[in-house]
């Protein structure tokens, strides 16, 4: 009896970044969203971001979606831009890159708590994942209430025994603080 959440609505383009470690299926989620969009009639425009290095590196998926594809005008989410952040893991939202998105009181931001390890940890045995200091600058850069935190890989792989379906289990924890202008039943 869980109550529906409120879908944002698309009074303008609506903002996405979804980010994380090359080869967990960052890209597929952005694919997924474009689909979800695309079957409620609505227009979705993504650019995907793999840099070099695109298994084990960052990724970046930039999503807008709108009432029709008219209604966007660029694809790029540009500084303080993003209506939501959606943190397939915690260190490549936590850089620089993934916050300087962020609108402070507006952008949603949700983060994989994971220890998912960068490449640094090849190259330094003592490499230690600073979780705490990537969480407060994400909460900083969010503000009250709009940073949240699971550990989506640790679920998926008690539920299903690996943990292939910890991104989608981050897209559907998007949709509860309002994070997805899409309908539950359309909307991926």
């Amino acid at each position: 009896d869980i109550p529906e959440p409120a879908v944002p609505a698309l009074d303008r383009s609506f903002a996405v970044i979804v980010t994380g470690v090359g080869g967990t299926g960052v890209v597929t989620i952005g694919a997924i969203l474009g689909m979800a969009a695309h079957l409620e009639g609505k227009g979705c425009g993504m650019i995907d971001m793999a840099g070099l290095a695109q298994k084990g590196g960052s990724v970046f998926t930039h999503v807008r979606i709108a009432r029709t594809p008219d209604d966007i005008h660029a694809i790029r989410v540009s500084a303080g831009k993003a209506d939501l952040v959606l943190g397939c893991d915690l260190v490549v939202p936590g850089a620089q890159k993934g916050l300087a998105a962020v609108r402070e009181g507006h952008t949603i931001f949700l983060a994989n708590t994971a220890e998912i390890m960068p490449g640094e940890f090849t190259r330094s045995a003592d490499f230690s994942l600073p979780v705490e200091r990537l969480k407060k600058a994400i909460r900083n850069a969010a503000g009250d209430g709009k940073a949240h935190f699971f550990d989506a890989t640790r679920t998926a792989s008690q539920l299903f025994g690996n943990s292939l379906g910890a991104n989608m289990f981050m897209l559907g924890f998007a949709f509860q603080p309002g994070g997805r202008p899409l309908s539950a039943a359309g909307g991926g």
